[in-house]
């Protein structure tokens, strides 16, 4: 049974959702915080844990005290618990070390590249002896050689910027070798694993430039940050439906009748042209074919385009027989969305649908010798 302790410690573990949407590359340099990772696998046997300055005191094998203070963002990880903090103690596989990537404690970042390339790879940790100062760093489920075996040696009891590959023929390693190659840009995910217990990390920076060293609590974390979704500017009130049949896309203006429709691009509206005297009188006309073969029962709304220079009539036809008729309400708000609704409407396959409107004035506009008139502006059918 888990303790009410390690669900507070694994609560604090895991990112809230805007966390972990991810990292973005900006100019060939990607800045993550430690603890905002988006996953945690493989946490049977050890996990990384994350402490800031409300997490409570723990009961687990820890050698040292937390290490809050200096820590960029105010938090960082530790992987826990940590049996082997010299070489007196027992290294045991799989357990307090393990030298093969991905094994244990894996964490995963999303990040997003638009160049291509070799990333060299800096982690901020925190070393308080010789055995908690080793990491695996891996992309895509794949852990290259190049990026195994982080290692820190210098700047003990200190957060410390390392990219020293652990090697053979040196243990502490040699500055600029530890590295991910990116080959495709767009969604990558970036994966660290565990290779020693107690590691403690802050901070992951990748960069492009090979002679880059971070200082300090290093660069600020380059969030991925989504694009605003586009907000609803037309069927405002439309709160459901089955089909919206847009002007642009369903109905086809007639092109035989004596007043036309022309399409007015910038409201994606069907408008008559009341600019010409002729088409001041009677009305335009466009249609639609119900393609489906199985019948159905609807809700019939038609959108128009209220206007302040007139109040356009319309008409709404199945088979040529009239099913509504209405008019736009007066308004000052040109433009604004009007709704008319037909309830229980049958349609069956190869049913046409018209949609007839007028241009009209309520002299109230002045233009020329006259005043200016409304355009039958109508942007689509709703069936709910």
């Amino acid at each position: 049974m888990r303790t009410p302790l390690l669900l507070t410690l694994l609560a604090a573990a895991v990112p809230t959702l805007s966390q972990a949407q991810g990292y973005q590359e900006v100019d060939g340099l990607i800045a993550i915080e430690a603890e905002d990772f988006a996953s945690q696998t493989k946490a049977d046997i050890r996990r990384w844990m994350k402490f800031d300055a409300s997490t409570p005191a723990h009961s687990y094998a820890d050698a040292d005290v937390t290490h809050v203070e200096g820590a960029s963002g105010g938090a960082y990880l530790e992987i826990l618990p940590d049996t082997r903090t010299n070489h007196d103690e027992k290294l045991i596989h799989g357990e307090n070390f393990q030298p093969e990537p991905g094994k244990m404690c894996v964490l995963t970042y999303p990040i997003n590249v638009t160049q291509t390339g070799r990333y060299y790879v800096w982690g901020r940790a925190f070393s308080t002896g010789p055995e908690d100062n080793g990491l695996h760093v891996g992309l895509d489920g794949k852990w290259p050689e190049s990026g195994q075996r982080l290692q820190l040696c210098q700047g003990k009891h200190q957060w410390t910027w390392s990219s020293q590959q652990r090697r053979p023929e040196n243990h502490c390693g040699t500055p600029f070798t530890l590295w991910i190659d990116i080959e495709e840009p767009g969604q990558h995910t970036l994966m660290i694993s565990m290779r020693e217990d107690g590691f403690e990390l802050d901070k992951l920076v990748l960069s492009m430039d090979e002679g880059y060293t971070p200082e300090g609590l290093g660069p600020e974390a380059t969030r991925y940050v989504p694009a605003e979704l586009p907000e609803r500017s037309e069927f405002k009130e439309i709160s459901h439906y089955k089909y919206i049949w847009k002007v642009e896309e369903t109905f086809k203006a007639d092109e035989d009748g004596d007043i036309p429709f022309y399409l007015h691009k910038g409201k994606n509206a069907y408008a008559i042209n009341a600019a010409k005297v002729p088409y001041r009188k009677g009305f335009a006309r466009a249609s639609a074919v119900y393609g489906k073969k199985k019948s159905a029962t609807f809700d019939l709304v038609l959108v128009t385009l209220a206007e302040i220079d007139g109040e356009s009539e319309y008409r709404v036809l199945v088979n040529d027989k009239v099913i509504g008729k209405f008019q736009n309400p007066e308004t000052e708000d040109d433009y604004s969305e009007a709704y008319f609704k037909i309830k229980d409407v049958t349609l069956n396959e190869n049913d046409v649908i018209s949609v007839e409107s007028n241009a009209h004035t309520n002299g109230k506009i002045p233009e020329g010798d006259g005043t200016a008139f409304s355009r039958g502006r109508w942007i689509g059918v709703v069936l709910q």
